[in-house]
């Protein structure tokens, strides 16, 4: 592999591994909530746990990445990453210490999407940094495609137990690799870590409109996309009786929605303006809605719903990604932080309020998807009256 393709393999794997607890624990939810006696919305906690974790350590990762370089935090990250996947060991028979380990995993593997950013925003520029973050999108939509699959036959055939063997071994692996190919891609010495100077920063980037406007379309689509991943598992298991394994198949068709919207952004960024691409993904959102209130009770259909979702936020995340990094270059960890850190913590928040008021079912993911497709309509003409219009 080529030096210059170096930084975007590990910006992939970094992802990858990012999503990996999500992935695999996912079929398993209504497993683990008979084995621990507890209503489905405690055992989507542990998925919500995962995703605060991550979202918060990114305000610690960021600035250290921009200080002391991406491989040291690299090797941080993992450390705290595997020191919660051995927790969760302890924690197979304790929901509160699973969810305690779970969440330790989150906080490590937070570095992991600081780092999956920086990578590109160091090496990339122009259409190159457009296309990477397109190519970044598409490749992150192999987990949701694998981990299903993978977490569903391991759950059904020896116990969900087993994931965290998984997952504790596919980092493992990818630690080893980065200990020899690795780049140091902050070619330039950072600024010293101030505490001051660092929350100074994320003022002015909180209150920067620019930074408000693309960063809100991503918030919009992990809402929507994380409250659809955290109550299929219900739904189809549930509701159209589906085994775990079964369940991990059928994930497959919807999840590959992801690389083909990123596929759609790269293909046509440059012939259709950022306007009219976020114009379109808008509108799946109420053809989903439209089709789970006249065929929820139809496998296909609900998959084809799901389906235009996983598009819809596809097409979004290379546009919102883009536009930041395009814009604060020379911020690429901070920027990274505040973004992945508003969106996590948002996500898991939201998504946490969702599960408790709604209980998974077609109806409710029509409200959602109602929901993401108002917000994402909403956000467009803000920006176009208040802000300016999106990049053409």
């Amino acid at each position: 592999m080529s030096a210059a393709r170096l930084p975007l393999f590990f910006s992939i794997a970094f992802m990858a591994c990012s999503q990996l607890t999500n992935g695999l624990l996912a079929p398993a939810l209504p497993q683990m909530a008979v084995h621990f006696a507890v209503e489905e919305h405690l055992a989507q906690s542990l998925i919500l746990c995962f995703i605060l974790g991550l979202g918060l350590s990114q305000l610690v990762y960021g600035p250290l990445a921009d200080s002391f370089g991406r491989r040291r935090v690299f090797w941080c990250g993992q450390s705290i990453f595997l020191s919660g996947n051995l927790l969760t060991f302890f924690g197979l028979n304790s929901l509160n210490l699973l969810m305690l380990g779970v969440l330790i995993q989150g906080l490590g593997a937070g570095s992991n999407q600081i780092l999956a950013r920086c990578l590109i925003s160091d090496s990339y520029r122009g259409l190159g940094l457009k296309h990477g973050f397109a190519w970044l999108g598409m490749a992150a939509s192999v987990i949701p495609v694998v981990g299903p699959v993978v977490g569903g036959v391991v759950t059904a055939y020896w116990g969900w137990h087993y994931i965290f063997f998984i997952i504790g071994a596919v980092v493992s692996i990818v630690m080893m690799t980065a200990a020899k190919y690795l780049p140091e891609t902050q070619t330039k010495p950072g600024p010293h870590l101030q505490f001051k100077r660092v929350m100074r920063n994320y003022l002015e980037l909180a209150l920067n409109p620019h930074f408000i406007a693309y960063s809100c379309l991503a918030w919009i689509a992990s809402i929507g996309l994380m409250y659809m991943i955290s109550s299929a598992p219900f739904v189809l298991q549930h509701d159209f009786g589906l085994s775990a394994d079964s369940y991990g198949l059928v994930m497959i068709i919807p999840a590959p929605g992801l690389a083909l919207g990123s596929a759609f952004t790269r293909r046509y960024n440059g012939r259709w303006s950022e306007l009219q691409v976020l114009a379109l993904a808008s509108t799946l959102p109420f053809i989903a809605t439209l089709i789970l209130l006249l065929k929820g009770n139809e496998l296909s259909w609900v998959i084809f719903a799901m389906s235009l979702i996983s598009a819809s936020v596809g097409s979004i995340y290379p546009i919102s990604q883009s536009g930041l990094f395009a814009q604060f270059s020379s911020q690429a960890g901070t920027v990274s932080a505040l973004s992945g850190t508003s969106q996590m913590t948002l996500t898991a928040l939201a998504v946490g309020l969702l599960t408790s008021i709604l209980l998974p079912s077609t109806n409710g993911m029509a409200i959602i998807f109602t929901v993401m497709g108002l917000c994402l309509m909403l956000a467009m003409v803000i920006q176009v009256m208040k802000v300016k219009p999106l990049a053409v």
